[in-house]
């Protein structure tokens, strides 16, 4: 429990310090707004108490809403920790840490920052990491629907480490008109795992000869020619090969500027508007671009490899020529079949 209040305090103006800190954010706030926000608070304090703590994130929530008070912040961040929602719960020490201070602060917000700071360097040890990897057929194809309890997740997330609550959970994964595979498990705090699911795809229906019409044997059939299929997988795998070109160059910047945002930031609290914010800001937006490129690279080298080695042998020779432009967050192909 932090030291906000500790000393049995009535819930006041100075338990949650909302009136002497006016440049903690930088719209102004009229005594309407705040008045509610210290209620809001006042009673997400008292159900914090009462150990119903779902409530007390609602409360929380709303007041820092109207308020942005790092006091706020660390009381719902606790009530999520409570619950077991820690990643919910580092985001909202997050925002608690990264509330600017300047001389005009006041006093308790200076202790909540403090608190949060310390509270999140124990949270994060404890959060669990899942590496979610879809195998065989249906990977990497366009239709395919990956679920985490009941939550659709981007394919940017898959096959990369990826942060999850402890407890109990339901993994699905389903590609059009085929057989889901559906996956229940429990990780444990500080547990790191890697976990395969293999959903067997729709297959294509054949066609059905009418009764009483001859059919030539299927040693006879000619195969089917499919002058495009080599093209395409070049195409394909040129894209793959420009995405994994991406998430490396992206990938040293990323690591330049996290270098950059440590040496900037004392104690890990980057102020808004120093160079240590805007090297934070620059290696989360390469960091995620460096992750899209990885992912776009493996799924389009792998997709190019399958088209080139299924390609018939007997498909004529056309001209085709591709080409694959890289530009700043963009990569394509331009090129005739």
């Amino acid at each position: 429990m932090s030291r906000l209040c500790a000393l049995g305090l009535a819930l006041s103006v100075g338990c949650f310090g909302l009136t002497h800190a006016p440049h903690a954010w930088s719209q102004p706030i009229d005594d309407n707004t705040r008045n509610t926000a210290r209620s809001l608070a006042g009673q997400g304090k008292e159900a914090f108490d009462a150990q119903s703590y779902a409530h007390a994130v609602d409360l929380f929530h709303r007041a820092y809403a109207l308020v942005p008070a790092p006091t706020i912040a660390l009381y719902e961040a606790q009530s999520l920790v409570k619950l077991g929602r820690l990643v919910e719960a580092e985001e909202a020490y997050m925002r608690a840490v990264r509330t600017q201070l300047d001389a005009q602060s006041s006093e308790q917000f200076r202790v909540a920052v403090a608190d949060a700071e310390r509270e999140l360097g124990e949270l994060q040890p404890r959060i669990p990491k899942l590496v979610i990897a879809v195998t065989g057929p249906a990977a990497g194809r366009p239709d395919l629907q990956v679920e985490l309890d009941g939550k659709p997740l981007q394919a940017a997330v898959l096959g990369v480490s990826m942060p999850i609550d402890p407890g109990q959970h339901v993994l699905r994964a389903v590609a059009s008109g085929g057989e889901p595979a559906e996956v229940s498990f429990e990780i444990s705090e500080k547990e790191q795992r890697r976990l395969e699911v293999s959903p067997v795809p729709g297959q294509v229906p054949r066609p059905v000869t009418p009764v009483g019409r001859a059919t030539s044997p299927p040693s006879d059939a000619p195969k089917a020619s499919r002058p495009w299929q080599k093209p395409l997988a070049i195409a394909v795998g040129s894209v793959g090969v420009a995405g994994l070109a991406t998430g490396i160059v992206t990938g040293l910047m990323a690591g330049s500027r996290h270098r950059a945002a440590e040496r900037e930031c004392p104690g890990r609290v980057c102020l808004e508007g120093t160079g240590g914010a805007e090297a934070l800001d620059s290696f989360r937006t390469l960091r995620t671009v460096s992750t899209i490129g990885y992912v776009v690279g493996g799924v389009g080298v792998a997709a190019g490899a399958t088209l080139l080695l299924t390609a018939p042998t007997n498909a004529p020779a056309t001209a085709s020529s591709v080409k694959v432009w890289v530009s700043a967050g963009r990569v394509g192909v331009l090129g005739a079949f």
